[in-house]
C-alpha cells in the first residue's frame, strides 16, 4: 500500500510539472504582483530629519512607537501640510480634512493625502501637559494607499510650541 501511495505521488509530481500555464495579461500580472508585496513596505525604514520651527508656531511631532528613534510625521500648525517618512523617501501630505477635538492648533482625528494618492489618517489621544505643549497617548497613524491596502502604526508625540 505503501508503494502505491508512493507512486501515485510521484506520478502526481510529474505531470504537475508537465501543465502549462496560461499567459497573463499586464492587469493581472499587476495584481498578482500587488498581492505578494509584503504590507511592510508601507512602514518607514528611517525617520525624518530635523524639523525647524520657528519662534511663536507650534508643530505636531509623531515617532513610531515600535522605534523611538524615527520621526515619522510632522506638520506646522494651520499650514495644511505635513511631511511623512515611508520607505526610503519622505512624502508631502495635503491636510483634506479634520475632526474631532481641538488639541492646542490640531485636531484629534486628520487626514492627508499625498500627490500619489496615499492617504494618511490621524487618530490621536492626546495626554500630558507640558511645558509649551502637550503629549500624546495611544495614537495611530491609518495609512491606506491607493489600492487599498491598509497599514496601521502606533504612535507617540508631542504638539509644541516655540516660545516667541
Amino acid at each position: 500500500m505503501k508503494q502505491a501511495t508512493l507512486f501515485l505521488g510521484a506520478a502526481l509530481l510529474l505531470m504537475s510539472g508537465c501543465a502549462s500555464t496560461p499567459e497573463l495579461t499586464p492587469e493581472q500580472e499587476r495584481a498578482l504582483l500587488l498581492a505578494q508585496r509584503p504590507a511592510i513596505d508601507s512602514v518607514p525604514s528611517s525617520g525624518l530629519g530635523p524639523q525647524d520651527l520657528p519662534a511663536g508656531e507650534c508643530g505636531l511631532f509623531l515617532w513610531s512607537k515600535t522605534d523611538l528613534s524615527k520621526l515619522i510625521f510632522f506638520s506646522k500648525a494651520l499650514s495644511g501640510q505635513a511631511v511623512f517618512a515611508q520607505g526610503e523617501d519622505p512624502i508631502t501630505l495635503t491636510q483634506t480634512g479634520a475632526g474631532g477635538d481641538i488639541f492646542g492648533q490640531f485636531n484629534t482625528r486628520m487626514s492627508y493625502l499625498s500627490g500619489d494618492g496615499r492617504e494618511i489618517r490621524l487618530d490621536l489621544v492626546p495626554g500630558d501637559m507640558m511645558n509649551g505643549g502637550q503629549r500624546l497617548q495611544s495614537s495611530l497613524v491609518n495609512l491606506v494607499d491607493a489600492e487599498g491596502w491598509q497599514t496601521v502604526l502606533p504612535v507617540l508625540g508631542v504638539r509644541a510650541c516655540q516660545p516667541e
